[in-house]
């Protein structure tokens, strides 16, 4: 009998936790939001959770996300497939990761924006379709809290650089202090990752020489000069000496144009007013994708007009001239140390 009752109230015991467990998931899931990520660890569940595959083996569906109405409603819609998605593998290396389930058009339009068929799916030969497994290349801890935090929402990678353009004299890894840092641990010409080497690049490719241009870009990067050039005028959130980060011209997320040029405003030019920025505004590359007019004036906007600067470029915005209908780039090339008034 005393045998029977040891076993017994150990069940009960284990009753008593799972049940702690499942009604406190609103408040640890929290919790776990803003110590910085939701990816889980080792110590899910107290150690015994971790390593299982099988989510509702320990949780009810009812419960989850009660604090989060939008992450219900999707979580609701589709069930557990989509705890991956936001809290890892836990340790069981056959389960996929699922982030597309919920960052879909459908779903969740606007976290990204993903409309277009050209995206970084790592193959720039052609385009393919975004997989879960090409999104946890750069956002593998991500914390889902809206908040872009630039050592929490991208990967860390193990770079060791070794005398290169703008980590001159690095000899360890270390943690990068920006975004564009972070894009160049990829796009160099000798200290790409293993598992993501740029391949059939020329020399001249922008793929792997961004980070030979990043301290040569006048105001596209650590700006040289007096940042006092020609061109006089930019739109309300920039100003010259500005870091410009790649991403505010390039989208990784889709869009119609090439080299990941951003098609919508709203997909880039993070620093423009956020008024202006929504309204949206188009951004078409013309003449056969070599007339970057429409980018460019979304954050240019000249103050003593010249050169056509007053034409409309054919989004509705102006202030960038049009000398014979030339494009910005005809004369202010992507890294060129020589042009001082980009």
């Amino acid at each position: 009998m005393k045998i029977i009752a040891v076993i017994a109230m150990r069940h009960v015991k284990s009753l008593i936790l799972l049940i702690l467990l499942i009604f406190a998931l609103p408040i640890h899931a929290k919790i776990i939001s803003q110590n910085g990520s939701l990816i889980l660890t080792p110590s899910h569940g107290m150690g015994s959770a971790w390593g299982k595959a099988n989510c509702q083996s320990c949780h009810a569906l009812q419960r989850l996300h009660e604090s989060v109405p939008k992450t219900k409603a999707i979580v609701d819609k589709k069930k557990f497939v989509t705890c991956t998605g936001c809290h890892g593998d836990n340790g069981a290396k056959k389960t996929e990761p699922q982030c597309l389930v919920c960052h879909n058009p459908q779903d969740m339009p606007a976290n990204p924006m993903r409309t277009g068929k050209h995206r970084h799916d790592f193959d720039a030969s052609k385009d393919l379709p975004t997989t879960s497994r090409q999104c946890v290349v750069c956002h593998a801890a991500s914390n889902m809290n809206g908040k872009f935090e630039l050592n929490i929402d991208l990967t860390m990678f193990n770079d060791k650089p070794k005398n290169t353009p703008l980590f001159e004299g690095g000899q360890g890894g270390f943690a990068y202090k920006d975004q564009n840092e972070f894009c160049l641990r990829c796009h160099n010409r000798n200290h790409q990752q293993a598992n993501y080497p740029i391949i059939h690049a020329g020399r001249r490719d922008q793929s792997i020489a961004a980070e030979d241009d990043y301290r040569k870009i006048d105001k596209h990067g650590v700006p040289e000069g007096l940042g006092d050039g020609i061109y006089n005028g930019l739109r309300d959130g920039y100003a010259y000496k500005t870091i410009v980060d790649c991403v505010d011209c390039h989208t990784m997320h889709g869009t119609t144009n090439k080299g990941l040029i951003i098609d919508d405003s709203r997909k880039g030019a993070f620093l423009l007013n956020s008024k202006f920025r929504n309204k949206p505004y188009s951004v078409k590359l013309l003449e056969n994708d070599t007339n970057y007019s429409q980018l460019c004036v979304l954050c240019h906007n000249m103050k003593e007009i010249s050169g056509e600067g007053e034409r409309d470029t054919g989004n509705g915005l102006s202030g960038v001239h049009f000398d014979n209908g030339s494009d910005c780039v005809t004369c202010h090339n992507h890294g060129e140390r020589v042009q001082k008034g980009l």
